[in-house]
């Protein structure tokens, strides 16, 4: 709740907190996004790598790819798709 008052009383916070929101409005497409990544990763598996290099890569890539479609689009892919999904499910009683 604190945070919540904070962006809305500090416009700059909210400028440079952009690109966190931008991933947090596309989470599903992220999480997935990580899914992919770590499957196609050389050498991914667990307790394998004990380098940081995949972790910064796909945090750097989520917000670097957030961060610009949200500059074009409201929802994310995975987000828009589960929207067109479960649209018709209203007319259904």
């Amino acid at each position: 709740m604190a945070a919540t008052a904070a962006m809305d009383r500090l416009p700059l916070l909210r400028r440079l907190a952009k690109p966190v929101i931008a991933v947090g409005t596309m989470s599903l497409t992220a999480y997935v996004g990580h899914f992919l990544a770590q499957s196609a990763w050389p050498g991914s598996g667990a307790g394998t790598t004990t380098s940081w290099v995949p972790v910064l890569t796909y945090i750097l890539t989520a917000i670097v790819f957030a961060t610009i479609w949200c500059r074009f689009f409201r929802r994310g892919p995975l987000e828009y798709l589960l929207n067109a999904a479960t649209k018709p499910a209203k007319y259904i009683r």
